[in-house]
């Protein structure tokens, strides 16, 4: 959608419509824009609660070429950001993008356009307005709208099987689907849901991004996870030893953040007959709470990252988002909860290249391996603690003998 200066001359022609909204950019009187960031905030969410959409920022109501300033394009893409974030309910990604274009009397001007993909939510402005594009304009949905709306996308909604708008299958790694699959064919993938017609074309999906992906936080930005190592047991940047940005396909993730841990965690020895070594951590149990951490966690939480920490005395592994339906935290050892069953269905027949075996070899015995392998190995059960929109892991760490 407005991927080429021809596209964009012929909106230009045509006018404002369902999928078009011009916006002049002003600068007032203390140099800063004459937004309103309610009015552009309302144009996202009306988009997004439709069919998605696009605000051209340079562009006037009589469709003519204004232009911004460009000392200020920097300036103008992160107030575009801060508005998505903060005045959008959930916070919205917009995909931005500049073009080159001749004003009215000639000269070349740089326009933005804000492209807005149709929602997986219903998206609201933080003042309370839930808006719909319909034709040239937005306006607020009625209840009984508000309420069919929200039903239609609570039942199409299973997260890891909507497409990625703004990924393409340049984006997958067609090595790894052959040998998963056995097939490079677009049937194949579209049958297993790697891929999904959108548009008029075929996009990957969140379970077949993740899976097979050459670096999936290239589309899905949070789709990737932060190890830090800490000399003592704060989380300060004064204690950091060393960190990492693991990014990859879900199964490198696993691979990479296991064996981060096997580096980083001590290894005493005591010797008398022979060698003894006390690890610091069960790394069957590290995989395990690793792979489930990837997995489950809520890949729809835009911003938030899985995140592993190591200190001298335990291990913490953070993931966004809650507990399921009914599940709480008492309740993991014992009862299955799958968020995302497609790149579940993906990982239990891929092959880790560190152990040669099966991400998931085994369904609801994972919890319990982590806490009885850890526990066994360090004294000390390992605990789940939920903070808001995260789920946190400490496993305990052995202590060498004196």
């Amino acid at each position: 959608m407005f991927d080429t200066i021809d596209e964009i001359q012929s909106q230009l022609e045509v006018g404002e419509d369902s999928l078009a909204e011009f916006k002049e950019v002003r600068l007032d009187k203390h140099g800063g824009f004459a937004l309103k960031p309610e009015s552009i905030s309302g144009e996202m969410v009306a988009f997004a609660n439709a069919e998605g959409g696009c605000i051209f920022l340079g562009i006037d109501d009589e469709s003519l070429v204004r232009g911004i300033p460009l000392s200020r394009i920097d300036d103008l893409e992160q107030w575009i950001v801060n508005v998505a974030r903060n005045n959008c309910d959930p916070p919205i990604d917009p995909i931005m993008r500049k073009y080159q274009l001749s004003g009215p009397d000639g000269n070349e001007a740089i326009i933005f356009l804000v492209k807005i993909n149709r929602g997986f939510y219903v998206h609201r402005t933080t003042s309370g307005h839930y808006y719909k594009r319909i034709g040239t304009t937005k306006r607020d949905l009625s209840t009984v709208e508000l309420s069919r709306l929200m039903q239609e996308r609570s039942n199409w909604f299973v997260f890891d099987e909507q497409i990625v708008p703004n990924a393409t299958l340049d984006d997958l790694d067609l090595k790894h689907l052959e040998s998963h699959f056995g097939s490079q064919s677009t049937d194949v993938f579209r049958n297993t849901k790697v891929v999904a017609e959108f548009g008029g074309e075929l996009r990957p999906t969140v379970a077949g991004l993740l899976a097979f992906g050459r670096v999936p936080s290239d589309r899905l930005y949070s789709a990737s996870i932060t190890a830090a190592v800490y000399a003592g047991t704060e989380c300060t940047s004064n204690e950091l030893v060393d960190g990492d940005l693991i990014r990859g396909c879900a199964g490198y993730q696993i691979d990479a953040v296991v064996s981060f841990v096997a580096r980083h965690m001590k290894r005493p020895a005591r010797k008398y007959a022979g060698r003894k070594d006390y690890p610091q951590y069960n790394l069957d149990a590290i995989y395990e709470a690793v792979v489930n951490a990837v997995v489950h966690r809520d890949y729809s939480i835009s911003g938030s990252r899985i995140r592993v920490f190591i200190y001298d005395d335990r291990l913490e592994i953070y993931s966004p988002g809650k507990l399921p339906n009914t599940l709480q935290i008492e309740d993991l050892e014992f009862r299955v909860f799958t968020r995302n069953q497609l790149l579940v269905q993906f990982l239990s027949r891929s092959r880790s290249r560190r152990t040669d075996r099966v991400y998931l070899e085994s369904r609801g015995e994972g919890v319990s391996r982590i806490l009885h392998a850890s526990e066994q190995l360090s004294g000390r059960r390992p605990v789940y603690e939920l903070f808001g929109e995260e789920l946190r892991l400490t496993i305990w760490a052995q202590q060498p003998p004196r």
